[in-house]
């Protein structure tokens, strides 16, 4: 197959948020043959070619000259398609949300990780409404103690950054808020605590090459 070929086919795929299996299964071939045509090693024959334009909603002559864009077969396939900086993107259209890793397989849903992160969540916001209720009773200082509120998302943001293995998906620029809240209205410590917002782009510039490097690394080992 013509090199130039082969790279369309790749590009159709990768367009359409399939994998080489997804794709494998929907024509009824191996993902080793989708794989060979991709690499120019082998063709697909007349009835995968008319199959594979019937996915790509294009013609024989589009879908071998490259006639069609493949930003509309982006449009037909897909939906809406969100993909972040790292290639890691999420598909929404009528099979419903998809979502894919960075070399176009699909993201398996963790579905015991999303359960016990709602229950996480549940317990936390059950914890933080009956430490309200009671410390605002205890003390009378019902002007003071909402800032609990604010431990939702914190607490929230914890299995987030495990799940994720990014230490940044934690929610420190809403501690730092809670905690300079909590110094200015109980002991009107407005300044010069102000400067603890400082720790926000130290936090970041410390945890973000972290996120990038040391989990990836632990990753690949």
């Amino acid at each position: 197959m013509d090199i130039k070929v082969a790279n369309r086919l790749y590009e159709l795929r990768k367009a359409s948020g399939l994998s080489q299996e997804e794709l494998a299964d929907k024509i009824g071939v191996s993902r080793q043959a989708v794989s060979k045509w991709e690499r120019s090693e082998a063709s697909p024959d007349t009835d995968n070619l008319i199959e594979l334009a019937k996915i790509y909603n294009m013609s024989l002559d589009d879908l071998i000259n490259g006639d069609k864009l493949i930003e509309e077969v982006k449009d037909v396939n897909d939906g809406i398609r969100l993909t972040d900086d790292e290639g890691e993107s999420i598909v929404i259209n009528d099979d419903g949300i998809k979502f894919y890793n960075k070399d176009g397989s699909e993201e398996k849903v963790n579905k015991k990780g999303i359960i016990i992160r709602a229950i996480f969540d549940s317990l936390s916001l059950f914890g933080i409404i009956v430490a309200y209720v009671l410390l605002s009773f205890l003390t009378n200082r019902w002007e003071l103690t909402w800032i609990l509120f604010l431990f939702i998302p914190i607490l929230s943001s914890i299995p987030e950054a495990i799940i994720k293995k990014k230490i940044s998906a934690f929610a420190f620029p809403v501690l730092v808020t809670a905690i300079y809240l909590f110094l200015g209205m109980a002991y009107a410590l407005w300044h010069p605590y102000w400067a603890l917002f400082l720790l926000i782009p130290i936090f970041y510039a410390i945890v973000n090459p972290i996120d990038k490097y040391v989990f990836k690394t632990i990753d690949i080992n």
